[in-house]
């Protein structure tokens, strides 16, 4: 049966290894919101692959969602939530407006205004919204404030709306610390915790987003 999976974030780390395993189905049609597109995603066929070119810190991000309207059809949806933004990497009181804002966009509106368009337009699809936590979302770190604190609120949201709309499914998935682009920017950071993280790198405890993406697909049971 055909379905769609619409992956924010999608040209790197995790959220390309879910556009990696997706792909091998003919059945799926993969819908890229992200900024860019990586080099082999450039090469995909129209009909297995779909790019909605989106900075999700902008303010147009309800408009040009709107596009989904003409590349979905009656087919099951399932929305994995994987775009976030982990910097600024500060103490409460070196944060300024402008990287909150960014945070709140990226992290939490984004995921919020994709989930609201989907079960407005789409409620009478099967849905799946899958939001990609983190340990960070249950666990304060200091210098992670707006990380923490935005992780936890897209995860009580997705909560919530699964009290709302029982006929759908909802899931918050923690990966764990995978071997990313995300990962080696914390490394180079300065915070109390840092060297928790520069020892996972050492001893080789960092997960393979390739083999994290198979663990999630095979958990919600959207491939194959």
């Amino acid at each position: 049966m055909r379905k769609t999976v619409v992956i924010t974030g999608a040209n790197r780390g995790l959220g390309k290894a879910l556009v990696d395993v997706l792909i091998k189905d003919e059945d799926c049609f993969v819908i890229s919101i992200s900024r860019r597109l990586s080099q082999e995603q450039k090469a995909y066929s129209s009909k297995q692959f779909s790019f909605v070119e989106l900075d999700l810190a902008d303010d147009t991000i309800a408009e040009k969602i709107s596009i989904l309207k003409s590349l979905i059809g009656e087919e099951p949806i399932c929305f994995i939530n994987n775009a976030s933004i982990i910097e600024p990497i500060v103490k409460i009181e070196d944060l300024d407006e402008a990287a909150i804002d960014k945070t709140i966009s990226v992290n939490i509106k984004s995921a919020m205004l994709i989930t609201k368009y989907l079960l407005r337009n789409f409620n009478g699809n099967s849905l799946t919204f899958v939001n990609i936590s983190s340990g960070a979302a249950n666990r304060a770190i200091s210098n992670w404030s707006l990380y923490c604190s935005s992780k936890a609120f897209i995860q009580m949201f997705f909560k919530t709306a699964e009290s709302e709309y029982r006929h759908h499914r909802f899931f918050n998935i923690d990966p764990g610390v995978m071997d990313t682009a995300m990962q080696r920017s914390v490394r180079a950071s300065d915070f109390p915790d840092v060297d928790n993280f520069k020892e996972l790198q050492q001893e080789g405890q960092l997960k393979k987003p390739l083999h994290v993406a198979e663990e999630i697909l095979e958990k919600i049971q959207i491939n194959g």
